[in-house]
């Protein structure tokens, strides 16, 4: 499965949402914008993961999307 991360989107903590999705099982492209920008509040992790949206708060709430949990995915 594929997985698209916005880098302007994520900021600070890109190194971060893209080793959650590495452990979800996903492939990652680090993107400049993905489009969701415009559709979820700033200061949201947007990813497009498997083809679905996904707009979280916090990296817990990435991890509750993603169906994996515990510290660091």
């Amino acid at each position: 499965m594929e997985a698209k991360v916005c880098k302007f989107c994520a900021g600070e903590r890109l190194d971060e949402v893209v080793d959650v999705l590495r452990k979800a099982g996903y492939e990652v492209s680090v993107e400049g914008c993905i489009g969701l920008c415009a559709k979820y509040d700033c200061g949201r992790i947007n990813v497009i993961a498997g083809g679905l949206e996904i707009s979280a708060s916090d990296m817990e709430e990435l991890r509750a999307h993603l169906g994996t949990t515990g510290v660091g995915g």
